[in-house]
């Protein structure tokens, strides 16, 4: 397994006067998943933002092995394996949900046009490769019998799976998934997890966010948590669970002291 991290250090992104994310450091290692909470405004979506390219931070850096990102476009952090979903699970206009994972595979995609427009052997193996893995991606996120169907006509957690089906299809390194269990039924939530810990055996090292506090810790291998922009705890599990600022947080000092089993 590769020994790569995604790190962020010293990371500060304000916008006019507020600032969203101040000084924060963590790191995904490859292959570990490492969540990411705190309460509404903390800063988590900002930070996702800034390690995708969406976002330019005021300052810090932003590596990932030992390449810097810091500047670089959305399209080239893809293009280097790291792949994110959005909290609002779109799909492309227009295609079917089998077009919808086919997009996701364009970055590993190698024909030339010449090739592919003359349909070459290379090509023709290239192209029913890719078909194979569409079809796979679609049998392990239970959407294979809508294949064909307009993405747009799917329920609101067949849509949250296409979504991370679309950026699994990029074959990430790194996977940043952000609110993925929001508006997921309770058999939803059990099969979203159980495609979490599938891909973290695999070697996809993943940054959850999510608002799901219990399920969040049932997944995690180590976790940052952020109120007002800062981190104000990090560690595994059991260390963050414990710690009174993180209760605070979330709480309130008098509610944080009175429940010993908050999350």
């Amino acid at each position: 397994m590769s020994s790569a991290e995604l790190t962020l250090s010293g990371v500060t992104k304000r916008f006019g006067g507020l600032v969203a994310v101040d000084d924060v450091s963590f790191a995904v290692p490859v292959g570990r998943v490492h969540g990411l909470i705190g309460p509404n405004g903390a800063g988590k979506s900002t930070a996702i933002g800034l390690v995708s390219g969406f976002l330019r931070p005021d300052s810090g850096s932003i590596e990932f092995g030992s390449s810097d990102l810091t500047r670089l476009s959305p399209s080239a952090i893809a293009r280097l394996g790291i792949s994110r979903t959005f909290q609002q699970a779109s799909p492309l206009g227009g295609l079917s949900v089998f077009e919808n994972v086919l997009v996701g595979m364009h970055t590993h995609y190698h024909a030339g046009l010449a090739s592919v427009l003359v349909r070459t052997p290379g090509a023709r193996r290239e192209a029913s490769e890719i078909v194979r893995s569409v079809r796979e991606l679609l049998a392990l996120f239970g959407l294979e019998p809508y294949a064909e169907a307009d993405a747009r006509n799917l329920t609101f957690g067949q849509l949250r799976f296409l979504e991370i089906a679309r950026a699994i299809a990029m074959r990430p390194r790194i996977l940043m998934l952000d609110e993925p269990a929001a508006g997921l039924n309770d058999v939803e939530r059990g099969q979203l997890a159980a495609l979490i810990r599938r891909f973290r055996d695999e070697g996809v090292g993943m940054l959850l966010v999510d608002h799901d506090v219990p399920f969040v810790f049932a997944l995690c291998d180590s976790m940052t948590v952020m109120n007002f922009g800062s981190v104000i705890a990090s560690g595994d599990p059991d260390t963050v669970h414990r710690n009174p600022a993180v209760r605070e947080a979330y709480l309130g000092a008098a509610a944080a002291a009175e429940a010993p089993q908050w999350h």
